[in-house]
């Protein structure tokens, strides 16, 4: 029998800090969210990457992580301007860059302590 094929439609996450992550997702990576009112509350969606994501308020997932079940790994095409407007738009690193023979790559937290490895492959 043949294994079913799976694909990704969507994602969402619980947001503890909703004004800081739109301000975050929407300059470090170009996402335009649209605010939708739904369970008697502002949520927003956004296409990432060709991912539809929904960030919902953490009370309304009830979500109590006190850190991020997640870590997502981003191919970037300029790792210096990514690590700078991760900074200027509330994100903090995680060390420094680490260099190997195929890729730079950097650790950042999201103003909700997501962890997310920004990677600049070499040519």
């Amino acid at each position: 029998m043949e294994n079913p094929r799976y694909s990704i439609q969507g994602m969402t996450m619980a947001i503890t800090n909703m004004e800081k992550m739109l301000s975050f997702y929407s300059n470090v990576f170009d996402i335009q969210f649209e605010e939708k009112e739904m369970y008697n509350s502002k949520l927003y969606t956004g296409i990432w990457g060709g991912l539809n994501l929904l960030f919902c308020p953490a009370e309304i997932a009830q979500n109590t992580a006190t850190q991020n079940r997640h870590q997502f790994d981003i191919i970037v095409s300029d790792i210096q301007k990514t690590i700078y407007l991760a900074i200027q738009h509330g994100g903090e690193t995680i060390g420094d860059i680490f260099e190997d023979a195929s890729s730079l790559s950097i650790g950042i937290y999201d103003p909700d302590k997501n962890s997310i490895t920004f990677k600049q492959l070499k040519e």
